[in-house]
């Protein structure tokens, strides 16, 4: 269901809250929100309590902020985050949703059991930081009009570009309904976000996942990124995916995400004891 959430950083948040049992949150990349999460929600509603929002500044949540920045997702994701303790959340980011999940870690790494990493780096590389920064420009001079369909290589891979364009074309259209403004300022937030200080110091398990066609977060970078990690990591490759995993693949997405948290909550009975 989807409910109002009073939180220190502006107005009122809605937040969608599906499910019971331990907490997963789960955080958007930048044109998105939190119907990127609709299907995982459902596949677990049995098992987990599932909650997404729409970063303030965006979406739904356009006007509860006066500007988007990476700090105010990050602030929301830590209040949501105490909302569901003491039991610790698993936090699951979306590209620059990475970014977010990791800097909430950093806030309150005693009330996080997990990470899961799609299509996400700590920081853009810098050809997609140029690429990005070419869009802010196309935005200034024609608006969001044409801007989706620019956008969709690498957000999907070639063999849904050509074989499932109903898929491409309606995220197309949402894509092009991002309000100006908050679009691009999610973007120049992005550019300049990096949670590069934050990686030496993850010590929870984590699933990292990247399509082999991901322009945004290629395998190669995502493997560097989960090498650099202390703890324990499991990488995933999704062949014939983009960006967009979570649509590409959606029944072996929501597998992969089940098991992990699956694994997690084995380790915490093993570890603290389980009374059933």
């Amino acid at each position: 269901m989807r409910k109002l959430v009073a939180w220190k950083g502006g107005t009122p948040l809605l937040v969608d809250d599906s499910g019971s049992g331990s907490g997963l949150i789960c955080l958007h990349g930048i044109g998105g929100g939190s119907y990127f999460f609709t299907g995982l929600s459902q596949s677990l509603i049995n098992s987990r309590r599932v909650l997404s929002f729409d970063m303030p500044g965006t979406g739904f949540n356009v006007n509860t902020v006066d500007r988007f920045s990476v700090e105010a997702a990050v602030e929301a994701t830590v209040e949501l985050i105490d909302l569901v303790s003491p039991e610790p959340s698993v936090l699951l980011g979306h590209s620059m949703g990475t970014i977010v999940a990791l800097k909430a870690y950093a806030e309150r790494p005693d009330a996080v059991a997990g990470l899961v990493f799609l299509g996400g780096l700590p920081e853009p590389v810098s050809a997609i930081k140029e690429k990005l920064t070419a869009r802010i420009g196309r935005i200034e001079q024609v608006g969001m009009n044409g801007i989706g369909e620019e956008a969709m290589p690498g957000i999907f891979a070639e063999g849904t570009l050509r074989k499932r364009r109903q898929l491409v074309g309606m995220f197309q259209r949402l894509l092009e309904l991002n309000p100006v403004e908050s679009y691009v300022q999610a973007i120049e937030s992005l550019v300049g976000a990096s949670a590069m200080d934050v990686v030496p110091n993850v010590q929870v398990p984590c699933l990292a996942i990247t399509g082999t066609e991901d322009l945004y977060a290629a395998p190669h970078d995502v493997q560097t990124f989960a090498d650099s990690i202390p703890g324990e990591v499991d990488v995933q490759f999704f062949e014939n995916c983009g960006h967009m995993v979570f649509y590409e693949d959606p029944g072996r997405f929501n597998d992969s995400v089940n098991t992990f948290l699956q694994s997690l909550d084995s380790d915490w009975a093993f570890t603290y004891g389980d009374d059933s």
